[in-house]
């Protein structure tokens, strides 16, 4: 008799906590952000930095309201033959919803080789072309590093 009223308390509280847990999960904030750009009149070049880059841009979520403080600037691509900068945002609520988009920028691709690009340069093996700080080209890192491996070092 024990067991079978042990029995029925266990499942009216398994059915109290599966309610909860579906009433918690409605309420839950699952809309991502959304971006607003304004026109900006921004040509890109090596003394560009985030803050100017962010000038324009506004973020707004549902629940938490106006977010533009916590938009970063995640990565800049230069594409040197359109002469233009991919700059790519990324903006999180409070519930830890992320939305991310790009803008493009015209660039002038000569001030950056002349005087270095202050951004965070993102590469791949397919560039053949990229060297390090120390002017030591990848393909050279990479025979050095496969001589290391052969002599055992």
């Amino acid at each position: 008799m024990r067991g079978n009223i042990l029995g029925i308390f266990f499942t009216i509280l398994s059915g109290v906590m599966i309610a909860l847990i579906v009433l918690a999960y409605g309420r839950s904030d699952k809309m991502a952000p959304e971006f607003r750009f304004s026109a900006l009149d921004l040509v890109y070049d090596s003394a560009t930095n985030d803050k100017d880059l962010i000038v324009g841009i506004n973020a707004y979520d549902a629940k938490d309201g106006d977010i533009t403080d916590r938009i970063v600037v995640e990565k800049v691509v230069l594409n040197k033959d359109a002469e233009t900068a991919v700059v790519y945002y990324a903006v999180a609520d409070h519930s830890g919803n992320v939305t991310k988009q790009s803008r493009v920028f015209p660039a002038n691709i000569a001030d950056i080789e002349f005087n270095g690009d202050s951004s965070e340069k993102i590469e791949d093996g397919m560039h053949p072309n990229i060297s390090f700080e120390n002017g030591e080209s990848v393909a050279a890192a990479s025979s050095a590093d496969s001589e290391e491996e052969t002599n055992g070092n």
